[in-house]
């Protein structure tokens, strides 16, 4: 892992102030955290709910997961201590600043919200290993999620992917498991542990379509999605929520610059979803972009689709809008003429609504490039929302 050298810069200042709690800037610089953990590390993802918390996973030179916590909550540290003593991660877990703003970091074992759900996951692999498996994180959203590559030594098949969510994986695992009885072309996965918290999946493939762009995988994508949507039309499954409003005031507080901006997105695009009510649902992927989709091998046509956390029900072009929005951003023309081509062999999209979409999806993930700490963020915003309001105008 490199260090990270970025410049804190006037934007990052201003989105430090925006969290409106003294010493925000310890986990929003890498430098200021390194020097507070005596050890260079990277910020991969921080999470902020302004005047009351900031959250930031980070990980050390060695690969080494771990999080902070900036709150002014003393219940939240109360509770993190007895937490990290339960699991027996004592020695992992720090106290920075004891006088509010609290400050506190740990391993990801550590984790107050994650950590039993982690623990009972580890139990359930090693039980049914007989050994000690080590674990290569991914990602991990702290107190959310986190998703990791576990060996599996009782098959002789490579590793696993397991996925630890604080909100339960039931609605994911249902939804893989009755996408594949469709014959959709998905990796077999099953719950982890007696939380209802864990699953786990081959680690199926070679690489992603976002790493490795490939159109003829694109193509079938597409048609997997089509025949999703074909033979979905209907469902009464949980509908998937807009976070129109909650993606523009995130903006508007992190990037006030960019208010205006993600105001006028956000009202035009409720206006045209308000004008297209009535559409039959259908279930959707709910997260639908190129990293969710698995190539069996370079130059390969075969995928699998992954990660179904969001999965849900709704108008069939808010998937292909949320595919449109993130070749666009990557400059992926192939894709998303072979995803298109793919689709439309088993299902018609509608290129006004899937615009509309595409533009919710820009609007949506705009954020992301700050939460993970991209040294162009600003950019990375601003770049979104033109290609939001650009899709709304066509």
């Amino acid at each position: 892992m490199k260090q990270d050298l970025s410049v804190w810069t006037e934007a990052d200042e201003v989105a430090a102030r925006a969290v409106g709690l003294t010493g925000a800037r310890l986990l929003l610089d890498s430098a200021e955290l390194s020097s507070l953990v005596d050890e260079p590390v990277t910020i991969t993802r921080i999470r902020a709910k302004p005047g009351h918390s900031l959250v930031a996973s980070f990980q050390t030179e060695a690969g080494d997961p771990r999080w902070a916590m900036l709150t002014l909550d003393t219940d939240k540290l109360a509770k993190a201590r007895v937490r990290a003593a339960e699991g027996g991660q004592s020695a992992s877990f720090r106290v920075h600043t004891d006088i509010g703003p609290y400050l506190f970091s740990g391993s990801l074992w550590a984790d107050p919200v994650l950590g039993k759900d982690l623990a009972e996951a580890r139990r359930a692999m090693e039980a049914a290993a007989g050994a000690a498996l080590p674990w290569q994180v991914l990602r991990h959203n702290p107190r959310r999620r986190v998703v990791a590559v576990v060996p599996d030594p009782r098959s002789g098949h490579g590793d696993k992917i397991v996925r630890v969510a604080s909100m339960g994986t039931a609605a994911a695992l249902e939804a893989a498991q009755r996408w594949r009885a469709l014959g959709l072309p998905l990796v077999r996965s099953t719950s982890l542990g007696r939380r209802g918290t864990a699953m786990s999946s081959p680690r199926w493939g070679w690489e992603d379509l976002n790493n490795s762009p490939h159109a003829p995988a694109a193509q079938a994508a597409g048609e997997v999605v089509g025949r999703l949507h074909r033979l979905t039309r209907g469902s009464r499954r949980r509908p998937i929520p807009s976070e129109l409003r909650s993606a523009e005031r995130s903006i508007s507080i992190i990037a006030p610059w960019l208010a205006a901006s993600a105001s006028r997105l956000a009202e035009g695009v409720q206006e045209r979803l308000t004008a297209e009510q009535g559409v039959p649902p259908c279930e959707l992927h709910g997260d639908l972009s190129p990293d969710q989709v698995v190539m069996a091998a370079p130059g390969s046509h075969k995928i699998r689709l992954i990660d179904f956390d969001r999965s849900g029900s709704g108008d069939p072009m808010r998937d292909v809008g949320s595919w449109l929005a993130s070749c666009r951003r990557q400059n992926l023309e192939s894709m998303r003429v072979g995803f298109m081509d793919g689709y439309r062999e088993h299902a018609e999209p509608d290129d006004r609504r899937a615009a509309t979409w595409e533009a919710y999806a820009q609007l949506a993930a705009a954020s992301d490039p700050f939460r993970h700490r991209a040294p162009d963020w600003p950019a990375q915003m601003h770049t979104m929302l033109r290609l939001g309001q650009e899709a709304l105008d066509r």
